[in-house]
This record gives C-alpha cells, sequence and structure tokens, in this order.
C-alpha cells in the first residue's frame, strides 16, 4: 500500500522536516549509541538546506530528553541528502540526570525505526525584536512565563518553575518501550513523570534536572540557547507552536560547569510568521478527493432515486466514483442479494443485528458489489449512511488494494438519524489511520464537514475553519440547558469577552450541543468570530444548537464515552448547571486525579450571580481533603466566582504568565 503522507505542518508557522528515524546503528558501547537517521524534506526545506543550513537545526524528541537522554547532531549539509532524505550522523549519551535511566537501559529501542526528532528551519527573517515580542504578548498572539525578561536583542531569559520531575521507582523495559514506541507514549510519561515543589532548583557540576515552565504558543515558536552560563538545555530546543500550551513544558537542564547552579535560567529566541512567505503545505488527500456542494446534491438525487431493490427493509445505495472520470459517470450500486428478500420485515429487523452464520439476513450490501481492476485508480465512494460492519469490512479490502481515495455520507445511522455509535467512532479512527478522508454532507447545520484527528479524539470540522480547529486552544463549556436570564446572559459575554482579551482569537469552546447555556455560549462565540463546537448526544430532553464549526456526535450508548471527547479542551468552565454539569465536574476532577489532563484552574462560574450556588461544591471538597479523600491541592485549583476579571487573574497568577 503506498506510504500516505500527513501534514500536521500545515497548521503551524515554521518549516520542518519529517520525523527522523534510525536507519542504522553504527556503534554502541555503554552509554554511547552512534547511529544514522533518515528525515524527509520538503522542496521548500530543501532549498533551505542549500542555501541557509546553518539556520537548519535537529530538535530531540521530547519524550527521548524527558527521560534524560541527550541526543547531538552532526551540521546538517546538501551533501548528506539523498533524494527527499536527508542521512545524518547522531550520538545519543546518557545526561546523568539522578533516578533517571542509563541509555544502557533503553539501548534495545535504539534501533531501527526509532523517531529520534526533526530538523527545524529557525527563518532568520521570522525573529522577533524585543518590541515584537512586547507587542505580542499584548496582542495576546502568545503567552510566556511570569519569570521573562526581554533583553534588547529579542532574545528572552526565563526561570523555570521551582519544581523538579522525577520518575516513579521500578518502572519496566516494556514500560520504557510503551513511552518510547507508542502513540500514546507522551500520555504514559505523564503519569510516570511526577512533579514535586522545591525551595530552589539546585544543579550539581556534571549533573541535570528536569523541571518545567508555563508557555502558550499559538503561530510564534521558541528556539531554546545552548551554552548559556546558567544552565544549558537538551537539544529538544524547539518549542512549536499547538503542542506548547500548558503549565508542563518540560525543559532538561544539564550542569556542564565545575560548580553547583541554584535556580537556572535558560534563554531562548522567539520566531513569528516569516515577512517573506515560504512554509510548504504538502499536498495530502483532502483536495483530492474534494466535491463540490452541487455534486454532492446531485449524487443525493441519484441515490434517493427509484430502483430496483432486492433487500426491502432498507436502501443502503453507494455511488462510485473513479477519480479519473467525471462525476456524472459515477456508478449507482444497491444493496442486496441476487433475488428478492423473502423473510418478513420483522424477521429482517431481527436478522440485521447478527452477522454471524445464524443469521437469516445474507448481508449482501452495495459496497460487496465494487469491482476493480489492477489498473484502475482510486475510486470516491458516496454513501446514504455511513457504513455498517460489512460495509466497512468490503470498504477495507478495497483500501488494503489502495483503491478508496476518500468516502462521503449524507447520513450517520438509518436508525439513529444524525447519531454515530461507538464502533462507528472506531471505524473513523480505522479510516484516518488507513490515510481515507471522511466527509459528511451534514444534516444538522448543512455544511460539508471532513473528519479530523486532534489529540487523538475525532472530529467534524467545517473546510474552511479546518486549520483554525487545529490551532486553537478549547475551553469546555458546561451548565444547564435552562434559559439564561437577561444578566446571566450579559455576565456569560462579559466573560467571554474577558477570555478573548487574554488569550487572543485563537481560541474556541466546545460545549454539549444543547439549549441554555450552551447556545448562548455558542452564539457568543461565533459573534466574536471564535470557534464554535459541540459534543451532541442523542437524547430526547433538550433542543440541540447545531450553528457551530465543528461537532462530534454520539448515540445515547455512547454517553460514557463521550465525556472524553471533551479532552481536547485546555480548560473547563463550569456554569449553573445540574445533575450532568455535575457529573462532568466529576469525571474533571478524577482526570486530575489521575493526571490524564493537566492541573489546571476549573472554574465554577455562578453565571447568575446568586453567589451560593457553588458554595457546597467548596465545602464537599473541602471535607474529603480533611477526610483524606481527595487530594489537598485539589481545593487550590477549584475557583468559585461571577466575575470575569477573577478568571482571567487566575489563569496568569496559577499558570504563572507574563
Amino acid at each position: 500500500m503506498a506510504k500516505v503522507l500527513r501534514d500536521t505542518r500545515s497548521y503551524r508557522g515554521m518549516l520542518q522536516s519529517d520525523d527522523g528515524l534510525i536507519i542504522k546503528v553504527l556503534n554502541h558501547s555503554g552509554n554511547k549509541i552512534t547511529f544514522q537517521s533518515a528525515f524527509g524534506l520538503s522542496h521548500h526545506m530543501i532549498e533551505r538546506l542549500k542555501s541557509q543550513p546553518e539556520h537548519i537545526m535537529f530538535s530531540e524528541r521530547s519524550r527521548i530528553a524527558r527521560l534524560g537522554i541527550q541526543i547531538t547532531c552532526e551540521p546538517p549539509s546538501i551533501d548528506q541528502l539523498n533524494g527527499d532524505m536527508l542521512i545524518v550522523t547522531l550520538t545519543a549519551t546518557s545526561a546523568m540526570i539522578p533516578g533517571y535511566p542509563s541509555l544502557d537501559q533503553l539501548r534495545p529501542f535504539f534501533d531501527e525505526g526509532l523517531p529520534v526528532g526533526r530538523m527545524v528551519f529557525c527563518d532568520p527573517e521570522a525573529l522577533l525584536s524585543s518590541e515584537e515580542v512586547m507587542a505580542a504578548i499584548e496582542r495576546a498572539d502568545l503567552k510566556l512565563p511570569a519569570s521573562t525578561a526581554i533583553s534588547s536583542d529579542g532574545s528572552i531569559v526565563i526561570a523555570p518553575h521551582r519544581v523538579v520531575c522525577h520518575l516513579r521507582e521500578k518502572i519496566s523495559e516494556e514500560t520504557f518501550g510503551r513511552i518510547l514506541l507508542c502513540e500514546d507514549g507522551r500520555e504514559m510519561l505523564n503519569r510516570y513523570q511526577i512533579p514535586a515543589g522545591v525551595p530552589h532548583l539546585i544543579i550539581p557540576p556534571g549533573e541535570g534536572v528536569i523541571t518545567t515552565c508555563s508557555m502558550y504558543l499559538n503561530e510564534h515558536y521558541v528556539v531554546l540557547q545552548s551554552g548559556f552560563s546558567l544552565g544549558r538545555n537538551l537539544p529538544a530546543t524547539v518549542l512549536d507552536p499547538i503542542k506548547t500550551r500548558g503549565i508542563r513544558i518540560y525543559l532538561e537542564i544539564i550542569n556542564g560547569t565545575r560548580h553547583t547552579i541554584i535556580n537556572p535560567l535558560i534563554s531562548a529566541r522567539v520566531y513569528g510568521a516569516p515577512r517573506s512567505r515560504t512554509t510548504e503545505r504538502r499536498k495530502t488527500g483532502l483536495n483530492l478527493g474534494r466535491m463540490s456542494g452541487t455534486d454532492l446534491k446531485s449524487l443525493q438525487k441519484r441515490l434517493n432515486g427509484k430502483r430496483r431493490r432486492t433487500c426491502h427493509f432498507i436502501d443502503r445505495s453507494v455511488a462510485v466514483i473513479d477519480t479519473a472520470q467525471e462525476i456524472k459517470s459515477a456508478q449507482i450500486l444497491t444493496n442486496g442479494p441476487e433475488r428478492a428478500c423473502e423473510i418478513s420485515k420483522a424477521q429482517c429487523a431481527v436478522a440485521r443485528m447478527e452477522f454471524s452464520w445464524r443469521s437469516h439476513c445474507p448481508h449482501e450490501y452495495a459496497t460487496a458489489h465494487i469491482k476493480t481492476d489492477d489498473e484502475q485508480g482510486q475510486m470516491i465512494l458516496a454513501m446514504k449512511y455511513f457504513p455498517n460492519l460489512m460495509e466497512h469490512l468490503d470498504i477495507m479490502n478495497l483500501v488494503a488494494q489502495n483503491k478508496i481515495r476518500a468516502i462521503y455520507f449524507y447520513e450517520a445511522s438509518c436508525e439513529h438519524g444524525p447519531f454515530l455509535s461507538q464502533e462507528d467512532h472506531s471505524r473513523l479512527q480505522e479510516y484516518h489511520a488507513f490515510g481515507v478522508d471522511v466527509y459528511w454532507m451534514c444534516s444538522l447545520n448543512q455544511r460539508l464537514m471532513v473528519h479530523t484527528m486532534r489529540d487523538g479524539k475525532g472530529y467534524f470540522v467545517a473546510i474552511e475553519r479546518l486549520a483554525d480547529f487545529h490551532k486553537s486552544m478549547l475551553f469546555a463549556f458546561y451548565g444547564s440547558n435552562l434559559p439564561l436570564s437577561k444578566t446571566g446572559a450579559n455576565r456569560l459575554g462579559g466573560l467571554m469577552d474577558a477570555l478573548v482579551a487574554f488569550w487572543g482569537h485563537n481560541i474556541g469552546i466546545v460545549t454539549g450541543g444543547g439549549s441554555g447555556v450552551m447556545e448562548v455560549a455558542n452564539t457568543m462565540a461565533r459573534q466574536r468570530g471564535i470557534l464554535s463546537g459541540a459534543n451532541y448526544l442523542d437524547i430526547t430532553d433538550q433542543a440541540m444548537t447545531t450553528n457551530v464549526d465543528f461537532c462530534q456526535v454520539f448515540q445515547a450508548t455512547c454517553r460514557h464515552s463521550r465525556q472524553k471527547w471533551f479532552e481536547i479542551a485546555s480548560f473547563p468552565i463550569f456554569n449553573v448547571g445540574g445533575l450532568g454539569s455535575l457529573e462532568e465536574l466529576g469525571i474533571t476532577l478524577c482526570n486530575m486525579k489521575l493526571s490524564i489532563m493537566e492541573r489546571v484552574p476549573i472554574i465554577l462560574f455562578d453565571t447568575e450571580g446568586q453567589r451560593d450556588f457553588w458554595c457546597g461544591m467548596r465545602q464537599q471538597l473541602a471535607d474529603m481533603v480533611r477526610h483524606q479523600r481527595a487530594p489537598a491541592w485539589i481545593e487550590e485549583y477549584v475557583i468559585i466566582t461571577d466575575d470575569p476579571k477573577v478568571v482571567t487573574e487566575v489563569y496568569r497568577k496559577q499558570l504563572h504568565l507574563f
């Protein structure tokens, strides 16, 4: 099957290579491994390698640096280019951080195929002056640590948190392997790497420490400088936009001197968008499989047209479009066996739920009739309904032959309308893993939505807001579906204005998609030009707010699974709500306790200004802490207020921001 190129760089303001993979281990002895790695380069990156190689630097993969391993790289040059692959020699060594594994322990994983980092072009045209850094801060385009000092040449100096990150004892080799090799490795490391407060950050000679700082980047990126006399950072030196958002941005600082360093400082440079746009956005399948609204309406009429069917219960027709031909040449296939099925509708309804050999249903769907040959190119499928299990199997067999470019569907389910099952969400992840684009002509908002993954969660996003969805920092807004009073709506609007003023316009909200607080919040977000999104649930006790930029849909059986989709939000805000909000608050608190999400302020916003609505929650948490049923720090992170200014000041203070 052809290699699938994923373009995460489309949403970032910097030019970088693909992940560099080890292709050959040259030598290993004790705490030192020398190896070659290959970095895939785009056309523009190759041009920079030819003309400005001195501005291309290696940035070590963060999870490797967070295990105390230092990787150094020889300077890249055009002589090392083989086609579009840059082949360079690197050396990994142990950084002598107490409590962290030696390289010898991690040696089994430093082998062919291990991603070790990326090459990044640090564009001198994009380097910010001191005035530009300050202007970006004042515009809320970036948030730097509270300790930041800005020098006359635009470089910044930051003091890390008074925190030392320790590894839990007795981590198995299997766990180290999962951290280094698996997609969820960073999340796993977050659970094993525990921050502890210290009066002073002390680094003895020849040793190192892993600590943190707070930083939130959107379009800018920060490059840590090496060789500073108050501590040298490991080569995980590029803090890139989008990923760099939080209070636990890790710094791995080494003392290479003969004397103790106390409270180290790190120097860095801030880069923004280049003045001359050179960032290449690699081609992905997103445009190759795109159809217009006119095309989709035309196909929908053909799919709904009258024709002979052999399955009397439901029509799951499929349009098969050859990418080399016009849309009007699409072949329409219908489901059902060769001869008309004679079982009753009641028998049919029961049989369709059973996919084993015992089922009375032949389970012959239109997808089984798709014919291909070796010379045929890729196809696009347009389907009345999102694929069921048997259709999915047929499609995946074609995907394995590289025959499917994209899938369009008009309705999520024939039984549940616009709502997907848990199995459907798993199928969406499989299509993503195989590089198949999935589009939904969404009946909720009448917009063409494309499925995309963010932080391991799949969402349908309006195509024109796709880049904004990946770049924006999100807030989860919870609250009652009961109507807000005029005063409450004004107070919620004041909160929204305060968030935009503090964080800038690269933010968005995600709600449950219902009425009341959720409806008002979505409307206000759209009025302010920030993203609005929803996680819809198939329930009957509330109306849906459908004018959103992104969404996901869940059948009622997925209610608890749906809550995980709110984890794409950086900050939760609980407005006045009922039992549903109480359940969501409990899940959020538990996620913080389990390190599934960062310890961030949890705002209990008294939308109606009744002063006492959330007071019982404060007392309940205090009682839990007193009886050792909850960690003591939880009280510090729960903030009860009806004042938007208090909310933003809490963010500034507790997140240690400039």
